[in-house]
């Protein structure tokens, strides 16, 4: 996702080692580790549910395309009884 160098990084933590300091380093790259992995976590969590309803949407779409053939086919087997009785328009003419 993010393209760093080693490079870069070598840049940012000598900076870091600079701007911060040697005794509060480990604190602060505690504290944006921690926050960071906050971050990841919402985001994952946030694909999970965004996942689950894309599927819920594709199996609503699915179970509703499965009833109108359903329909269908109660529509053909009500003109196939129809049809096949005595008083229907096939059954008078055999």
């Amino acid at each position: 996702m993010f393209d760093v160098s080693w490079g870069e990084t070598f840049i940012i933590t000598g900076l870091a080692f600079t701007l911060i300091g040697r005794k509060d380093l480990p604190k602060a790259s505690h504290f944006l580790g921690r926050k960071i992995g906050q971050v990841v976590g919402l985001l994952q969590g946030a694909r999970a549910r965004a996942d689950k309803f894309a599927t819920n949407n594709e199996l609503n779409a699915l179970q509703n395309e499965l009833r109108s053939g359903l329909r269908e086919l109660d529509t053909v087997k009500g003109e196939l009884a129809i049809a096949a009785s005595s008083r229907g328009l096939i059954g008078r003419g055999l």
